[in-house]
């Protein structure tokens, strides 16, 4: 840890802020009367970077009663980086504790018009936080930065006042962990377990590797029988489509068979509807013929009366009325006759026309039978 820049403000002997550029000089001897601050100095890193100091965490702040607290910014370079540590303990309440690094690739006009008190003139870029959540998170991220403790930079790298044989008087237990915080050795046994742990994540893909290369060896190995598996199920694919292509012909003509079964589905309807109707005409125009054959027996009675009308005519005279009575049934006999006649003529036509109806029907419901016929063992060979 190289120091670059040191900022004091209300903390111990230093009421009004005080800056310390150690890029001005490369060899410094403090001297002064006893109570000027020389210490005070050395204390201000000490507390920043590990919040320990001579006496009390309250006792840190200057007595003067303007003061309402304690502020110490200490910037310093570490392996190739800048950091920068704010530490302020307001009076009557906790610290503050705040840790940046410096990313000198990001610079603009607000980084070159900072304060000289927070940013010396040498140091140019823009700091990033590295602050966590707690003081104590914080605390030990920038111990973890540095790879020091307060104990260890205390007894290697900065003598407190009158402590400076502090650690030829430590026990040798306390001696080797110093040593060994120094020395970066917990480093070694951290790189140590890291390259463990990435020893068992390369072992297992590995494993895994080799797994995959074996059933990619048998895939590999049975390359050829299936290319033959495959030849066969392309044959068999072909042969499949061909038989497929066979059968929608097939369906295609059955759909139209189907089509025209139903429209002579339909026309037999029909017919059969104009069979029922002329069925219907038929009894009708029989039920009139028996009504008129009636009549025409009836009248023919009264034709073979006629030799009792004619023994009678010596009676005319007497019935005469009857006469013309039997005068007007004769002109109505003849008139019915005249109608018979047409109607006769009609029921003949009639008849003829059903009758070839009829044949015409037989023969289209035997076509039809054979259609369906047809159609069900079609149906049969599909399933």
């Amino acid at each position: 840890m190289i120091p670059i820049h040191l900022r004091i403000s209300g903390f111990l002997s230093y009421r009004d802020p005080v800056e310390l550029d150690f890029n001005a000089f490369d060899l410094a001897c403090i001297s002064g009367h006893n109570g000027a601050g020389k210490s005070s100095l050395l204390d201000a890193i000490t507390w920043t970077l590990f919040g320990e100091a001579r006496g009390k965490s309250s006792d840190v702040i200057n007595l003067h009663a303007d003061v309402k607290a304690a502020e110490v910014i200490l910037t310093f370079e570490h392996e190739g980086n800048k950091y920068r540590v704010q530490r302020s303990l307001p009076r009557g309440k906790n610290t503050v504790l705040e840790f940046q690094v410096l990313d000198s690739r990001q610079q603009t006009a607000d980084d070159e018009s900072l304060a000289v008190s927070s940013q010396p003139s040498t140091v140019k870029g823009t700091w990033k936080p590295l602050t966590e959540k707690t003081t104590r998170d914080t605390q030990a991220r920038i111990e973890q930065t540095l790879r020091l403790d307060y104990e260890t930079f205390v007894n290697a790298s900065f003598f407190l006042q009158g402590k400076a044989d502090q650690f030829t008087q430590q026990n040798a237990s306390k001696r080797k962990d110093v040593l060994s915080n120094i020395l970066g050795l917990e480093m070694w046994e951290e790189y140590k377990n890291r390259t463990a742990e990435k020893r068992k994540k390369i072992e297992a893909e590995v494993e895994t590797i080799d797994g995959r290369m074996a059933e990619i060896d048998a895939e590999l190995a049975e390359e050829e029988a299936r290319k033959l598996r495959l030849g066969e199920l392309q044959t068999s694919l072909n042969q499949l489509s061909t038989a497929r292509e066979a059968q929608e012909s097939v369906l295609q003509n059955l759909k139209r068979t189907s089509a025209l079964v139903e429209e002579q589905r339909k026309l037999t309807s029909t017919l059969a509807t104009g069979l029922e109707r002329s069925r219907a005409a038929l009894a009708s125009l029989e039920i009139r013929l028996a009504e008129k054959e009636a009549e025409r027996a009836s009248y023919a009675d009264l034709v073979t009366r006629a030799k009792e009308i004619e023994s009678a005519y010596k009676a005319w005279q007497k019935a005469r009325k009857d006469l013309e009575e039997l005068d007007k049934s004769a002109a109505e006999f003849h008139e019915h006759q005249k109608e018979r006649a047409p109607l006769q003529e009609r029921i003949a036509v009639e008849k003829a026309k059903l009758e070839e109806e009829k044949r015409s029907l037989l023969v289209e419901e035997e076509a039809v039978s054979d259609q369906q016929s047809a159609i069900g063992n079609i149906k049969k060979e599909i399933e």
